[in-house]
């Protein structure tokens, strides 16, 4: 009865075309590194809308979510297909493998993906759309990994590859303070970055408040440019060439 009603707001407010109110905004864990940047500068512009943010443990919290109704939109990397879901692709994803400074596989030269056979790997949980694009590339590769710990979030992780024991895969968006500090290297893999997307998700059943698609073609605008600056500066630092430059943005009617 809730979403109901909620719908049948959303549905008034699109007619009297009211940029305000209240917007529930879903994110993976993974997403929580950039999106709180791009929200304040969406609220410069539209200083009527009150943001809520709900950031899911994995994938399929943040699906529970959306089915709910308990968010608008939703910011993930692997939208599921099973369900009837609108999913925009808005900005490319990039990961990477990533060890303690000082580690042996460093001072290697891109080393290829059977260098990565003799050391523990850290990982996330099963449930996670990090774990998934992990277990495809090593199935691509046709490898099976030593994998030494499954982790529930990318800060853990981090702070056991930190502490020296294992190799960590993570999204490039997550380690922008480690990479600073000197705290985490990235392996220069032949065949990393690992890239996808971020997609903007939404259920098809429900029509978006006037204050949800300003947000949504916010971030189709604006959310490519904001990462890929970001992607270029670190790996700038440990490979002669940045992160390809390709535009996954689509055309935004309107």
């Amino acid at each position: 009865m809730l979403v109901a009603l909620k719908d049948a707001d959303d549905e008034m407010a699109h007619f009297r075309r009211l940029e305000s109110g209240l917007l529930n905004v879903g994110l993976v864990n993974t997403a929580q590194y950039f999106v709180p940047h791009l929200l304040t500068r969406f609220r410069e512009q539209h200083a009527g809308v009150e943001l809520r943010l709900h950031v899911g443990s994995n994938r399929e919290d943040l699906v529970t979510l959306l089915q709910h109704g308990e968010v608008d939109l939703a910011i993930m990397g692997r939208p599921p297909k099973e369900m009837a879901m609108s999913a925009e692709p808005f900005a490319a994803h990039p990961h990477v493998f990533v060890a303690p400074p000082g580690h042996p596989i460093l001072v290697i030269d891109r080393p290829a993906v059977s260098a990565l056979a003799g050391w523990p790997l850290i990982v996330r949980e099963l449930a996670s759309g990090t774990r998934a694009l992990m277990d495809r590339f090593f199935q691509e590769h046709r490898m099976q990994p030593r994998i030494a710990m499954e982790m529930p979030n990318n800060e853990t992780i981090k702070q056991a590859v930190m502490a020296g024991m294992g190799l960590g895969f993570l999204s490039l968006h997550t380690l922008a303070l480690e990479l600073r500090a000197g705290l985490i290297e990235i392996v220069r893999l032949e065949s990393a970055p690992v890239v996808r997307t971020w997609n903007i998700v939404r259920m098809q059943s429900r029509v978006l408040s006037p204050a949800a698609e300003a947000l949504r073609y916010f971030i189709l605008e604006h959310g490519e440019a904001y990462l890929a600056e970001h992607d270029r500066q670190w790996f700038s630092h440990v490979a002669d060439e940045s992160v390809p430059a390709r535009s996954v943005r689509p055309k935004i009617p309107g």
